[in-house]
């Protein structure tokens, strides 16, 4: 669970053009102990759902969703801790998405 609450919340940082430090602070947490829930290093309280749910603009329930990493057959287990980018194909440099 703790991949997918991490990866969710990457997500949704991504999407909202927010920071860590930003998730951080709003949470009263330092950056370091955020970087470490992230990289799933620490665990995420229930406590720690809730107010990143809040600052994110969504609910703790959602934030341990795997619905979204299974359809895009994201490997749950290898997901903690690895930026997003390295989940999505890399084309080269001369590479269209079709070819």
């Amino acid at each position: 669970m703790e991949s997918v609450v991490s990866w969710n919340v990457r997500m949704l940082l991504t999407a909202h053009d927010l920071s860590q430090s930003a998730l951080a602070k709003a949470m009263g947490v330092q950056r370091s102990a955020m970087s470490k829930k992230l990289a799933g290093s620490t665990t995420w309280s229930l406590a720690d759902l809730v107010r990143a749910a809040e600052f994110l603009g969504t609910t703790p329930q959602s934030l341990m969703d795997d619905s979204l990493m299974s359809q895009m057959g994201i490997d749950m287990k290898k997901a903690a801790g690895e930026p997003a980018a390295k989940k999505l194909p890399q084309l080269g440099l001369n590479q269209r998405h079709f070819d």
